[in-house]
């Protein structure tokens, strides 16, 4: 897949959505590559890869609990691990290739890299990421009352 390719499909990506296409070439250019086989883990819940990973070809699926459960089917552009890149944070959830799964792997070191070359760029992803976790808190807080509604149904 050209680099162009690779651009577009970064540009997508939620925590880069609207990036100026000059750091996203510097950031795909400089990317590792990765191919996982069916079967196998891409994350794993807990652990702290300190990497975002973009789906180029193939399809995953997130799981979570002791079940697991799947919560999330994903293929070409999806984007696992925002903030394992941004902050090493530890995975929420695993992630498993259902089929041939290809991609790019964006270390912590090189996001940090491109960001502290092109600060703009850090201050739109931290921007879209904090849009994200803006719009999470707000379902928890309408989870929160709807809970509370029904907690009072049960008292009455």
């Amino acid at each position: 897949m050209a680099i162009r390719e690779e651009v577009l499909l970064l540009r997508e990506a939620e925590p880069f959505a609207g990036a100026d296409v000059a750091h996203l070439q510097v950031l795909a250019f400089s990317a590792e590559r990765f191919s996982v086989p069916a079967g196998e883990w891409i994350v794993r819940r807990g652990e702290a890869s300190g990497a975002g990973w973009l789906i180029r070809s193939g399809e995953a699926e997130a799981l979570e609990g002791s079940g697991p459960r799947r919560v999330a089917r994903l293929g070409r552009g999806a984007f696992i691990g925002a903030l394992s890149m941004v902050g090493k944070v530890p995975h929420r959830v695993d992630v498993r290739a259902t089929s041939r799964v290809s991609g790019l792997r964006i270390p912590h070191d090189l996001f940090i890299r491109v960001c502290s070359e092109f600060p703009e760029f850090g201050q739109l992803v931290l921007a879209n990421l904090g849009r994200r976790l803006s719009g999470s808190v707000a379902e928890l807080e309408r989870v929160r009352s709807l809970f509370q509604q029904a907690r009072s149904f049960q008292q009455g």
